[in-house]
């Protein structure tokens, strides 16, 4: 088989790999952070300039080719649910919009749902949540914010890819479905549920199958991005009764499901007819990044430093009474952080996480509970850069499930998701 380029458009970094389909081995990883933010925006906006997305990927890509010169195609998996809005020639027309945008306010969620029958909701996933395309679609239609003319709505990773191969993004149903506005019956767009959210003037992308060719990149096929967190689990190989607990920026509990059936749970395609019952936005990494501010504010460690600071205190602390909540961010475990039961005897670093990562690890258990309430899975399998990072992250979660455990086989899960789904595909055709 050839070797192919994996990229990964994640939400820290922009992630790169070659991947070797016949060894089954990741080689030259490269990394660069994702550009920051857009300044100067009301702080519930979180937009990035897709130029400078592009420019990112464009480099890496170019210090794979100098030591691998021969590429048999291009692969991308990306995060999921914010857009880019394009013109007819692929061109961005938008900043990028993050799944971290907070501008949507409850009200204007119940709006939505009011506007939604349950079968429709259903349909489309059950997920209206902050951060997906399609409320932030509907907050810019009622403003009239949205630009003029034919304009398309595309995943960070189908934009990339449409720039790096000159044509027309178009999107695979994992990244589609998280727009929000897919029907998970057809896998088409649901135009009536659209329509009454007043967004029938957009033009939406072509749906294509997973493993589609999206164009060409330097003379090698470009297939269609994926979801990053379909292909983290892809990568993490989870079976049908297992439970994944996947912690990155963001975290998700997931299961493998034959059918869309709701059941009150969100559900995302997954691949092979098969979909994911799941739960996002749980506190992950992005939850902890305030603790770890507040460490840091007066100087000092460096993020890395504090880290490594954490996990050597929380390593020497047993047991806290200290009681902890991350929900700093709206999302299925409430909206408000807190520390209680604070006294001089736990005031201190190894006892402040300790109660944090026990808070982490009761969410985790009570989502599962969500989506697993018959019990049927026989193990949780741990995926992501949080969760490999915090062994104690793993035990506490895994202990409060009552479920053995184990980690995903490779550390960039998503690189080696890519790498995995090149072989099936590739291995298929043949």
């Amino acid at each position: 088989m050839p070797v192919f380029f994996g990229i990964d458009v994640g939400t820290s970094s922009v992630k790169a790999a070659v991947l070797d389909l016949d060894a089954l081995q990741l080689r030259h990883i490269h990394r660069v952070p994702m550009p920051e933010f857009v300044g100067g925006l009301p702080a519930s906006h979180r937009e990035v300039d897709p130029a400078a997305v592009v420019e990112a990927v464009e480099n890496i890509l170019a210090r794979l080719a100098r030591l691998v010169p021969r590429c048999g195609g291009l692969m991308l998996c990306g995060q999921m649910q914010g857009f880019v809005l394009v013109n007819a020639r692929g061109e961005a027309v938008s900043n990028y919009i993050s799944w971290l945008d907070q501008r949507v306010s409850p009200a204007e969620f119940d709006e939505m749902a009011a506007q939604l029958t349950p079968a429709e909701r259903d349909d489309l996933g059950n997920d209206l949540k902050p951060g997906i395309a399609l409320p932030v679609l509907y907050w810019l239609a009622r403003r009239n914010a949205l630009p003029s003319g034919d304009v398309t709505p595309v995943s960070l990773a189908d934009f990339v890819a449409g720039r790096l191969c000159g044509a027309m993004p178009a999107m695979e149903p994992t990244q589609a479905a998280a727009f929000g506005a897919l029907s998970l019956t057809t896998l088409r767009w649901r135009q009536d549920a659209i329509g009454k959210l007043g967004l029938q003037s957009l033009r939406w992308p072509e749906v294509r199958p997973s493993g589609s060719i999206a164009g060409m990149w330097q003379g090698a096929p470009c297939v269609a991005a994926v979801g990053d967190q379909q292909c983290a689990l892809f990568g993490a190989s989870l079976g049908d009764r297992e439970l994944s607990v996947n912690i990155g920026t963001g975290s998700q509990v997931s299961m493998i499901a034959d059918s869309a059936r709701p059941g009150g749970q969100q559900v995302r395609p997954y691949f092979d007819g098969r979909f994911l019952r799941t739960i996002t936005h749980i506190p992950g990494g992005r939850a902890l990044r305030p603790l770890i501010r507040l460490l840091t504010e007066i100087g000092g460690a460096s993020e890395e430093g504090a880290w490594q600071y954490i996990e050597q205190a929380v390593a020497a602390v047993g047991s806290t009474d200290l009681r902890a909540s991350v929900a700093f961010f709206p999302g299925p475990c409430g909206y408000g952080g807190f520390l209680e039961n604070l006294h001089d005897a736990n005031l201190a670093i190894g006892h402040v996480f300790r109660a944090a990562f026990e808070s982490m690890a009761r969410n985790y258990e009570t989502c599962a509970r969500r989506i697993d309430p018959d019990g049927r899975a026989e193990a949780v399998v741990f995926s992501g850069g949080v969760a490999r990072r915090i062994p104690l992250l793993r035990d506490l979660t895994a202990a409060a499930l009552g479920l053995p455990q184990r980690l995903s086989p490779h550390a960039e899960d998503t690189l080696f998701g890519l790498m995995m789904l090149g072989r099936v595909w590739l291995t298929a055709e043949s």
